[in-house]
């Protein structure tokens, strides 16, 4: 395969108070509406899944700084998504893969000063008698109902869907669990074109039909294996570039080979590769990720035209996430990738407004 293009690093978060250790396992990103308190670009917020016994679920600003952490116990995948009918209100819905508890769900709303993640209930909406390790939300484009995926490292898809209609939280499971074949190491789904993408460490990422209703049929995206293959054995989390009419970018964090692959959304051509580099102001290169997200929505003054952040496994042994101007990545690829900031409607369109939350889906989330 061609050499990975380089791209700097812009921005990058404090490491994790020692107290709590634990290593980043997942990242997604929060975006709240544009125009809000005169601004131009959405307000946004990283959401951190750590995986130690005393942190779980913290929350970083645009700035690196945490922000809060909810000890929740080792958290390995988190998802987020806007428009969650939760009793009379719409709101952000965050949702995680806890090693010992199980799924969990909370209220995000980055505009709070404090309690800007609120857990729904006193404990996980899917106890667990599964271990699962990274999760995935999804909303049917055709009937506006929401579910979260969710797998294990033992191979196990399963399906649920999730009703807060008395303000509470309750989960359902949809669709027999789907024997992938090997451990589940990544998953995100595509809203508009209505298909969940999952990981099977060291042989494919997989495609399959996001309804519940779908069977188990499925197609090959990318093989992990093989001498042709343009990604390593060691694939963790994807994320979703969603640009309108359905086109944008499917991105992996190709932790063995240290870089992040881009594939076309549709086609699912392999567009090249890039490596996070240190940027200025002593801003370190992300070593060894394991997870990423990205949004085309403008997030602060910094990122007007998309976000991408990227996970630091190595970082002086303490890990961290190194954030990147959406347009940078796509500025390194010849042809230039995709700048797209209108925000992706239900339909697939775009509109010039935003009810908050993020654009649509897992930036990562797990995935």
């Amino acid at each position: 395969p061609t050499q990975p293009l380089q791209v700097p690093a812009q921005r990058e978060t404090t490491p994790g108070p020692p107290a709590t250790g634990g290593l980043i396992q997942d990242v997604a990103v929060w975006v709240g509406p544009p125009g809000v308190g005169g601004a131009d670009a959405g307000l946004g917020l990283l959401l951190t899944a750590y995986d130690n016994q005393n942190s779980g679920l913290s929350t970083f600003g645009l700035d690196g700084q945490q922000l809060e952490q909810e000890q929740d116990g080792p958290t390995v995948s988190v998802a987020v998504r806007d428009g969650f009918r939760l009793g009379q209100a719409t709101r952000s819905l965050a949702v995680t893969a806890n090693s010992v508890v199980g799924l969990s769900a909370y209220v995000v709303d980055g505009f709070q000063t404090t309690n800007r993640v609120q857990r729904i209930g006193s404990g996980p909406f899917v106890a667990n008698s599964t271990v699962f390790n990274t999760v995935a939300l999804y909303r049917s484009p055709g009937t506006g109902r929401f579910f979260v995926f969710a797998g294990t490292a033992t191979g196990s898809l399963q399906q649920f869907e999730l009703s807060g209609e008395d303000g509470g939280l309750s989960s359902t499971l949809v669709r027999p669990a789907i024997d992938v074949g090997g451990p589940i190491t990544g998953l995100v789904a595509d809203e508009e074109l209505g298909f969940v993408y999952v990981v099977q460490a060291g042989e494919a990422i997989w495609r399959y039909n996001a309804e519940p209703n779908g069977g188990t049929t499925r197609v090959s995206v990318a093989s992990l294996t093989g001498a042709n293959r343009n990604l390593s054995g060691t694939v963790n989390h994807l994320a979703l570039y969603r640009a309108a009419n359905a086109q944008g970018y499917l991105l992996a964090a190709d932790t063995g080979s240290g870089t992040f692959a881009v594939l076309d959304r549709r086609t699912y051509a392999f567009l090249g590769s890039f490596l996070v580099v240190a940027g200025d102001g002593g801003v370190g290169a992300a070593e060894s990720p394991r997870a990423l997200a990205v949004t085309a929505l403008p997030v602060g003054a910094e990122f007007p035209e998309g976000l991408f952040v990227a996970q630091d496994s190595i970082n002086g042994g303490t890990d961290n996430l190194k954030l990147l101007r959406w347009d940078a990545v796509a500025a390194a690829f010849t042809p230039p990738l995709r700048v797209d900031t209108r925000p992706v409607t239900d339909d697939g369109g775009t509109d010039a407004g935003s009810d908050g939350g993020t654009d649509g889906g897992s930036d990562g989330g797990g995935g």
